[in-house]
């Protein structure tokens, strides 16, 4: 048993383990359901930047997160056929209270699942999937069913979806409109590590394509992801991929990034969708990351802004439950789609906007890199100010 006020959240994957954590550490207790039989995520590496970092420093994971991420000095970005820098953009890590991150994603998983585990009140509830949600004036119960058949019940003051692209809390709160094929898959594996002295993040732009990639796992791999257009949606979450397959894909690339590609190993292949925003909020029912708003891989904001939606929900609720009890959750959960609402639209259009630009082909791709020359580091940075720079109330 935990103790309450308690709520319950649905999906044990990033969004959900942080919001777990903000509650707790709130004094506000959470069952986390997981359809899956065992925690694990997907995907290779991510990237962690100042907005989502500062969210996780307060929850006191900065020196765990410090054990397996790299701390990115910037970002290059390349021309596809030949590796030419179009544009380099520096950061300085010892100089930031909150480093921009690169690490695996089942290492980010792994801390935030331990911390987890170690709070009291929160409970890990696995191999449950949700069948029904129902809410009234008191909270929001579900019904769960196991993989042998058998269902339970559970209930709390709320409940947030945090169950990714495909939620079933999403279907079930009144919005199946299905999620859309965008034409583009990712190619994501990692290599040994490479001696090329200050780690960075760096993007090849092509034609139809394009390829980031960085150190993970404290330097000791090296994270690659390579975009290309796909004629149609592979069925199942990810797929195995044929490097023979993939070296076609990176013929005209640079030596460099062409050698990297067949030093890689691992490739799993995931087909892009995309889906329109759901309502993030519906009385007592809360959606958070994907199953409320899927950025495309563009931005690098995907796990981001999952971050920063628990740490907004978990404030509002706290402070409502501190000034009205119960009864003010369902307000609660309206604030944070409200405050949410303007900087998630901004962060997917943003990103929708890399996609176009990223895989220009000629002749506008010509004055696309003419375009980040004259922008110039300084400029991208100026640019993104906006999004880097973003702190919790």
């Amino acid at each position: 048993m935990v103790s309450s006020p308690h709520f319950l959240i649905v999906g044990a994957g990033i969004g959900g383990l942080t919001m777990a954590l903000s509650l707790a550490r709130r004094g506000i207790a959470a069952t986390v359901i997981e359809k899956r039989t065992g925690f694990g995520e997907l995907g290779a590496g991510l990237q962690i930047s100042p907005n989502s970092g500062r969210v996780l420093d307060g929850l006191d994971l900065t020196l765990p997160l410090k054990r397996v991420a790299v701390s990115s000095h910037g970002l290059v970005i390349r021309r596809w056929n030949d590796g030419r820098a179009l544009l380099e953009m520096p950061s300085h890590p010892e100089r930031l209270t909150t480093p921009y991150r690169a690490l695996k994603r089942n290492d980010l998983h792994t801390v935030l699942l331990d911390a987890a585990r170690a709070m009291p009140n929160i409970r890990l509830v696995i191999g449950r999937g949700v069948d029904e949600i129902t809410q009234d004036e008191t909270g929001v119960s579900t019904t769960l069913t196991g993989q042998n058949g058998q269902w339970e019940s559970f209930h709390g003051l709320g409940l947030i979806g945090a169950d990714g692209l495909w939620s079933r809390v999403r279907d079930l709160s009144g919005d199946a409109s299905p999620p859309v094929f965008t034409g583009f898959e990712a190619w994501r594996a990692l290599a040994p590590a490479r001696a090329t002295g200050t780690p960075r993040v760096n993007l090849h732009l092509g034609p139809g394509r394009h390829a980031v990639h960085y150190p993970v796992a404290a330097g000791h791999q090296t994270n690659l992801v390579i975009v290309r257009r796909a004629s149609e949606a592979r069925e199942g979450w990810t797929r195995e991929g044929d490097a023979a397959v993939l070296a076609q894909h990176v013929a005209g690339a640079s030596p460099d990034l062409r050698a990297l590609s067949a030093a890689a190993s691992g490739w799993q292949v995931w087909s892009l969708f995309d889906r329109k925003p759901a309502a993030m909020a519906r009385g007592r029912i809360a959606l958070l990351g994907d199953a409320a708003h899927p950025v495309l891989p563009f931005l690098a904001q995907g796990a981001s802004l999952a971050i920063e939606d628990a740490a907004v929900l978990a404030r509002l609720l706290a402070q409502a439950l501190e000034a009205e009890g119960a009864r003010g959750v369902p307000a609660a959960m309206a604030a944070y789609a409200t405050t949410r609402a303007a900087r998630v639209a901004r962060v997917q259009e943003a990103s929708r906007s890399n996609g176009r630009t990223f895989h220009l082909g000629w002749p506008l791709s010509i004055g696309r890199d003419l375009a980040l020359r004259r922008l110039g580091g300084d400029g991208l940075s100026r640019r993104y100010g906006w999004l880097y720079q973003w702190r919790d109330a």
